[in-house]
């Protein structure tokens, strides 16, 4: 059980890792943030499981669902912005007007 109480803040520390040291890249970026909240989700889980609680089943389903809406709208802003720049860097994410 313990390896399972470690094993959310592992991937969570990674996603922090990941989000520190690839700035330059969206989708990387994009990644890192759904494994962070996959990792949120995974924390919910193995405590309401030791104490037999359901609330963190359902706060863990509503932080997937969010993480789904997050990602498709993510995804189509970087296609949008691959559309428009030819390029998924951030460094041009400030030249988007409109």
């Amino acid at each position: 059980m313990y390896s399972l109480t470690v094993f959310p803040y592992i991937l969570f520390t990674i996603s922090i890792l990941g989000i520190i040291i690839n700035r330059s890249n969206i989708i990387l970026l994009l990644i890192s943030i759904e494994v962070m909240l996959i990792s949120i989700s995974l924390n919910f889980l193995v405590l309401s499981s030791s104490t037999n609680d359901f609330t963190g089943l359902i706060v863990a389903v509503f932080v997937i669902t969010v993480a789904a809406v997050e990602s498709a709208i993510g995804l189509s802003i970087m296609i949008s912005f691959y559309k428009v720049k030819g390029s998924v860097s951030i460094r041009f994410l400030n030249l988007l007007k409109g």
